[in-house]
C-alpha cells in the first residue's frame, strides 16, 4: 500500500504540475512527451510557416519596386502620347521653320524626360538596367571616349596589361546593343580592341568602332558614326574611368549600358515573377524609343511636312511597342498582389492550425487545474492515514 501511495503521490504531483503549465502558458504541449503526434505536426507547420514568411518578405519588397517600375512607364507612355500630338502638330504644313524648331525644343524635353524615367531607381536599385541595377542603364553618346590613364611621359599601348576580372561596357546608341568585355589573365588592349573588332563583325557594335592609342597615349575608343554614337564605361584601373572626349558628344543620343537579365524571384514554392523590364527590351530594341524621338527632333529642325509626319509615326509605332513591353510587368504584376492576399491567409490558417494542435483554452485549463488541485489533495489526505507511523505517535 505504501508502495502504491507513494506512486499516486507522483502522478498526482506531476498532473498538477502539467495543469499549472498550461494555465501558464496557453499550450496543451509543452514538449514532444505531451503529446508525440501533434509534436511533429507542429514541426512540419511550423517549417510551412518560414517558407510562407520568407515569400511574404519577398512581395513586400517586390511590390514598391514593381510599382514604381510601372509608373515610370507610364510616364515614358503619358510622354510619348504627347511626342505624337506635336509631331501631328508640326507635320500639319502651316507651321514656319521658327514654330517647328520651338516644337523640336519640346519634342527635346520630352526625349530627356524619357530618359530620366528610364534611369529611375528605386533604393539605389536602377529599375530597368537588367542585373547591372547599380549604374544608370542609359548614358549621353559621343563618338569618342578616352581613358583617364596614359599620358604622353607615360604612354598606354596595344600592348598594356589589364587587369583580370575588369570589366569594359561599350553601349552602342545606333544598334541598341551592349558589348561587355571581361578581362582574363593576359589580356592586353590589343585583346580588347580584338574584342571590339569582332563585335563590330557581330552586329553588336556599328561599323567602324574600334580601339586606338591617341596622340596622348590613352585609349581612345571611337565610334564611326557622327550622328549616333557610343557610350564607355570600365573598373579596369590599368585603364582608369572612360570618359567622353570634349566635343564629340552626339546632342539627343543615348547608349544603353546595362544587360538584357530579366530578375525572377520566388514567391510560392512552384511560383516565381520576373520583376523588371531590361531598358534595352524596352526603349531600344524593336522600334527604339530614343531612336524615333532623335528622329522626330531632327525632322522637325529641318525636314519636310512629309518627313516630320513619317517620324511622329514611328514614335506612334514605338508607343504601341511600349504598351506591349509594359503588359508582362502588369500581369506580373497582380501575380504578386494576388499572391499577398494568398499569404495572408496562409499565414492565418496556419497559426490557427498550430494552435489547434498544441494550445489549449483558458477555460480549459482552468478546469484541469482545479481537477488537478482537487486530485492532489485527495491523495494527499489518503496518504495521510495510510504511510505508516512513526515512534514519536507512539511516545505520545
Amino acid at each position: 500500500m505504501v508502495t502504491d501511495m507513494q506512486y499516486a503521490m507522483q502522478q498526482s504531483q506531476q498532473a498538477l504540475s502539467v495543469a499549472l503549465q498550461q494555465v501558464s502558458t496557453g499550450l496543451r504541449v509543452n514538449q514532444l512527451s505531451d503529446d508525440p503526434t501533434a509534436s511533429a505536426n507542429l514541426v512540419r507547420s511550423l517549417a510551412a510557416s518560414a517558407n510562407v514568411d520568407q515569400y511574404t518578405s519577398n512581395v513586400s519588397s517586390l511590390l514598391p519596386q514593381m510599382q514604381s517600375a510601372d509608373s515610370a512607364i507610364s510616364s515614358i507612355v503619358t510622354s510619348l502620347n504627347s511626342a505624337v500630338t506635336l509631331g501631328t502638330s508640326g507635320a500639319n504644313g502651316v507651321n514656319s521653320a521658327a514654330d517647328k524648331q520651338v516644337i523640336a525644343t519640346q519634342v527635346q524635353g520630352i526625349l530627356s524626360s524619357v530618359v530620366a524615367q528610364a534611369n529611375s531607381s528605386y533604393q539605389g536599385v536602377y529599375l530597368f538596367a537588367g542585373s547591372a541595377s547599380t549604374t544608370p542603364p542609359f548614358v549621353a553618346a559621343a563618338t569618342v571616349f578616352t581613358s583617364s590613364a596614359g599620358t604622353t611621359a607615360s604612354p598606354l599601348s596595344t600592348s598594356s596589361a589589364l587587369t583580370a576580372g575588369s570589366m569594359t561596357i561599350i553601349g552602342d546608341a545606333t544598334t541598341g546593343q551592349t558589348m561587355t568585355f571581361k578581362a582574363a589573365a593576359g589580356d592586353t588592349i590589343a585583346t580588347l580592341a580584338t574584342a571590339i573588332s569582332n563585335a563590330v563583325v557581330a552586329g553588336t557594335l556599328s561599323p567602324g568602332t574600334s580601339a586606338t592609342i591617341n596622340a596622348a597615349g590613352q585609349l581612345s575608343i571611337s565610334s564611326n558614326s557622327a550622328t549616333s554614337g557610343i557610350a564607355v564605361s570600365t573598373n579596369d584601373s590599368a585603364l582608369g574611368s572612360m570618359a567622353a572626349a570634349s566635343g564629340t558628344e552626339i546632342p539627343n543620343s543615348y547608349a544603353y549600358m546595362g544587360n538584357s537579365a530579366a530578375n525572377s524571384v520566388q514567391i510560392g514554392d512552384s511560383l516565381s515573377v520576373a520583376v523588371n523590364i531590361p531598358g534595352n527590351a524596352l526603349l531600344t530594341s524593336g522600334p527604339n524609343v530614343i531612336g524615333s524621338l532623335t528622329n522626330l527632333i531632327k525632322a522637325l529642325g529641318s525636314g519636310t511636312s512629309q518627313q516630320i509626319g513619317a517620324a511622329t509615326t514611328a514614335v506612334s509605332t514605338a508607343l504601341n511597342y511600349v504598351g506591349q513591353q509594359r503588359a508582362p510587368l502588369g500581369n506580373a504584376l497582380n501575380q504578386v498582389n494576388a499572391q499577398e492576399a494568398f499569404l495572408g491567409q496562409e499565414t492565418i490558417n496556419l497559426k490557427t492550425q498550430q494552435t489547434s494542435l498544441v494550445g489549449i483554452s483558458l477555460s480549459v485549463a482552468a478546469t484541469n487545474l482545479s481537477q488537478a488541485e482537487l486530485g492532489n489533495n485527495a491523495v494527499l489526505a489518503a496518504a495521510a492515514k495510510v504511510l505508516p507511523q512513526t515512534l514519536l505517535d507512539y511516545l505520545k
